[in-house]
């Protein structure tokens, strides 16, 4: 059994008379030590579903697993990194971290916890704003005392719903490299699911992407290895043809759903190429569902 198992997962919303299913069927399979991107439209279900696997929303139907364990709140051993921030206002940078450093290791003292906050907003290029409030920092910056939070808890299971769309290029680029290597250390492997629409990060991070079809009733297709040697480099990528060829067929599995609602998941069709489509991956991820 996979460390993180998913089992015909179904969600649906409801409001007044309406009735929206988002997710049907959804299944998804993660070794320990894992990294596996999800990628797919704008709108398709991927932040409910990183929710669910989260224990922050109930699924309708179907079971989510960690650890041959079925998830029921927020498990102990993970952390969530959210589109949004999440800081607490009224607390600094350094203690919006020491609380999820103390909720981690209760038994440290006061002392160790705020050393460990410091290490990892430092990390994050932000131990000079430690005692500033979130609403001292630009969302650049608060996104990173997030991403920061959730590295200093050393968490066994991360969950990521797009942790580096707000920051620039530099910054994106040397936490990306943070988290590889996160997430790569030998003596403690972190397993990892990330959502995105940015198929770059997913080339440079991931084990495996795995393209969400458009919704509504949205699921998950077949998982693609990222069979490319580590470390990688954007500029190593952007000339390897693996990563071309995986670019090319995310990019057409998708372009086959912007002017279709499938009802259920489509086959991933191997060595696809664009040329009967000039759309292109930005394009495409970012077409509302």
């Amino acid at each position: 059994m996979a460390y993180l198992e998913v089992r015909d997962v179904s969600k649906n919303f409801s409001s007044g008379r309406t009735n929206r299913e988002v997710l049907k069927s959804v299944n998804l399979s993660v070794e320990e030590g894992q990294f596996v991107s999800i990628v797919g439209f704008t709108g398709s279900g991927k932040t409910t579903l990183i929710n669910i696997l989260a224990g922050l929303h109930t699924p309708d139907s179907g079971t989510v697993e960690i650890g041959g364990q079925q998830v029921r709140g927020i498990p102990a051993q993970a952390a969530v990194v959210f589109q949004n921030y999440s800081l607490l206002p009224w607390f600094s940078a350094l203690e919006n971290v020491r609380l999820a450093v103390e909720a981690a290791f209760p038994s440290w003292n006061r002392e160790k916890q705020l050393s460990q906050a410091k290490r990892y907003l430092e990390t994050v290029g932000l131990g000079s704003a430690a005692n500033r409030r979130p609403s001292q920092l630009s969302g650049g910056m608060r996104q990173r005392v997030a991403i920061a939070r959730a590295f200093a808890s050393e968490p066994a299971l991360l969950f990521l719903d797009e942790p580096f769309s707000a920051l620039d290029a530099l910054t994106r680029a040397n936490l990306q490299q943070e988290l590889a290597r996160l997430c790569s250390e030998v003596e403690r492997p972190v397993t990892t699911v990330m959502i995105t629409n940015n198929l770059d990060e997913a080339l440079l991070l991931s084990d495996q992407i795995i393209p969400m079809t458009r919704g509504p009733r949205a699921t998950l297709s077949t998982p693609i290895n990222v069979s490319i040697p580590r470390p990688r480099t954007e500029s190593q990528l952007l000339h390897d043809d693996n990563a071309a060829h995986i670019r090319s067929t995310v990019v057409e599995f998708l372009a086959d759903f912007v002017h279709t609602t499938p009802l259920k998941p489509a086959p991933l069709v191997k060595g696809a190429h664009l040329s009967r489509t000039a759309l292109t991956d930005k394009t495409i991820l970012e077409e509302q569902a």
